[in-house]
């Protein structure tokens, strides 16, 4: 048995539920033709002159040709001094197999600086990247109006006040139907005193999306038109919820509810970073972000700024105060957009540190104006395997994030289309947060959340399958109806539609004779399905016709690792030729153990490659 040690290296992360244990990331190749399995009892463990291993890393199985990536839990030393940087061994063992690995270390989780370099360091945590799927929620001033128009014409309806100022001449038509709706006089700003809010219960939202089986939200706390749904100080804005209509702080109600209704959702906000027509932020204005104040498009007159509070600077005045007035409510994603100047270091250094200092992990996204953590595809999915985390985001509405009017309920995303999208993506090494649009008065329309529910208990009873799990190295799919994940104890085959009668899969799935196969979830669950070799060494399992009526949506069948098989202490029949590799498209290795995010300094080639397989995104929201 012969592994190598790819590289090793020391993270800013520390495992969930411990007082700051270390996170040391192991990549390992399984170089050799005989394969790991769990009763060769395999370890992975560093030691050093500034810190000791207290979690081992596992691996209870790997095929030859396959990758896996190893979290070791280490704790500094008593006489070593955080920040400090020694040599230090990866050592495996374990029935069979030996190998050992040199590295230069960190020792400790170092404070972050506000400087490019040290914020770039940042990685998105490992409950970020096992806990899959958000609700992305869109509620604002443009609720009210609440239009983008229908099929090809419709546009993102909470960027209504952009589009109407932009003439008859907008796909959108958003001009003409806010003129024949409200008259020449109306202006954006008049819509406030109609944002209610009155039938706003956040119990009810978070326990929606709890039903949804969702993990975390992600609350637009400000959008591009400046308008905020919590307090700032008088000296930064008066353009919020609290100042204005409803005289509410509605990003704090909905942190409330879900701290004490639906404790296990993590929250974030979304936060845009410019305003479109916010007089202080002319200076910096760019393309769709001018700044200086609207006209009204009708009558062509200068529009007052409701709530504006003159600023010497917007970014240090404005911007840097509200993201971390964010911070300070407890905000564990900060989901920005659309970047621009920015204090961004400034900000990120300071609540990372207070953040770890309370012994909390938070993430950011890549349009803060940096790079971030996780990069952000809009209306839009990779094809391919990403290194880099990344999380796709869309709304139920076929084609608008904020509540449109307009769009016919036929057309919201159902239960298949949610259920099949987070498989699809989560096999990529991705997220999915996935957009409800509340109407002014803070109603979720019946047709999303009857769909939401629908598709949470199908995610519920399936989710081992889907949390808690990685991408696998060789491939995240077979064609277009089959997706792959695993964890350390179990690898997952799923099937996006009704199963014929018999799977056959190409791909070296990590099956070894001995192996029992059994349905996840559905009517069927922990029934066995029957598998076995071909002759070309393809896997082929058998499924009843009990087992194919037995869900909906999606079939899911578990491969578990056990301790023994025919063949645990030699070589096995080759899946495919033995030598599986990552075919075009896909790049980096497997995280065996729900391990944070890779960093940023490793494999950027291939993360640059593979990245350019993504179809185009926007950055739009």
């Amino acid at each position: 048995m012969k592994l190598d040690i790819q590289y090793a290296r020391s993270t800013q992360l520390w495992m969930p539920g411990t007082n700051k244990t270390q996170i040391v990331e192991v990549v390992v190749n399984n170089v050799g033709s005989e394969w790991v399995l769990a009763n060769n009892s395999v370890k992975v463990t560093v030691s050093s002159s500034g810190y000791d291993t207290v979690v081992p890393g596992a691996i209870n199985r790997l095929a030859p040709g396959d990758q896996a990536r190893v979290q070791v839990g280490v704790k500094n030393k008593d006489a070593s001094i955080t920040g400090t940087t020694g040599s230090a061994t990866v050592s495996i063992s374990g029935v069979g197999v030996r190998a050992s690995y040199a590295f230069n270390a960190t020792f400790g989780i170092v404070p972050y600086e506000a400087t490019y370099d040290s914020v770039y360091a940042h990685e998105s945590p490992s409950w970020y990247n096992d806990l899959k799927y958000g609700i992305f929620i869109h509620w604002g001033v443009y609720s009210v109006p609440a239009w983008g128009n229908v099929g090809k014409k419709e546009f993102y309806a909470e960027w209504y006040w952009w589009d109407q100022n932009q003439g008859p001449n907008q796909t959108t038509e958003t001009y003409q139907y806010d003129l024949a709706t409200y008259g020449p006089d109306h202006v954006y700003d008049d819509f406030i005193q109609n944002f209610t809010a009155d039938a706003f219960d956040p119990k009810a939202w978070v326990d929606l999306f709890a039903d949804a089986g969702a993990n975390y939200f992600v609350q637009v706390s400000k959008h591009h038109d400046g308008y905020a749904i919590f307090d700032l100080p008088a000296n930064v804005s008066l353009r919020t919820s609290v100042a204005q209509f409803p005289h509410r702080n509605l990003l704090k109600e909905l942190f409330d509810a879900a701290a004490q209704y639906q404790p296990h959702l993590h929250r974030g906000t979304y936060f845009s970073l410019p305003e479109w027509f916010n007089p202080a932020y002319a200076p910096y204005g760019f393309a769709q972000w001018p700044g200086g104040n609207a006209t009204n498009p009708y009558t062509n007159a200068t529009l007052p700024y409701t709530g504006y509070v003159p600023v010497n600077n917007f970014v240090q005045d404005v911007i840097l105060p509200e993201m971390n007035t964010l911070a300070e409510m407890g905000t564990e994603i900060m989901w920005c957009d659309i970047g621009g100047p920015n204090l961004t270091a400034e900000f990120a250094s300071a609540w990372f540190n207070t953040a770890a200092d309370q012994n909390r992990q938070v993430v950011m996204d890549n349009r803060c104006g940096l790079p971030g953590d996780f990069d952000t595809p809009e209306y839009a999915r990779y094809d391919a395997v990403q290194v880099r985390k990344w999380e796709s985001n869309l709304g139920m509405d076929p084609f608008s994030y904020g509540y449109n009017r307009a769009t016919p309920d036929s057309a919201y995303l159902k239960a298949v289309d949610i259920v099949t999208s987070l498989i699809d993506i989560v096999s990529k090494n991705g997220n999915f947060l996935l957009d409800v649009g509340p109407q002014a008065n803070g109603t979720i329309i019946a047709i999303e959340q009857e769909n939401l529910r629908q598709a949470g208990m199908w995610i519920k009873s399936h989710g081992e399958a889907i949390f808690n799990t990685t991408y696998w190295f060789v491939t995240p799919q077979e064609g277009t109806e089959i997706r792959f994940t695993q964890t350390m104890d179990a690898f997952y085959i799923t099937a996006l539609s009704k199963p014929n009668a018999t799977i056959v899969l190409e791909s070296p799935v990590p099956w070894v004779q001995g192996d029992k196969v059994t349905v996840v979830g559905g009517n069927a669950s922990g029934t066995v399905v029957p598998s076995q070799l071909t002759a070309t060494g393809s896997l082929q399992l058998t499924i009843a016709e009990a087992v194919q009526n037995a869900d909906q949506y999606a079939w899911v069948f578990k491969i578990s690792y056990g301790g023994t098989s025919s063949n645990a202490t030699g070589t096995t029949t080759p899946r495919g030729n033995g030598t599986s590799s990552a075919p075009s498209g896909t790049s980096g290795p497997v995280a065996f153990q729900g391990v944070g995010g890779v960093s940023k300094s490793v494999n950027m080639l291939s993360m640059l490659l593979s990245a350019a397989g993504a179809v185009a995104v926007t950055l739009l929201l």
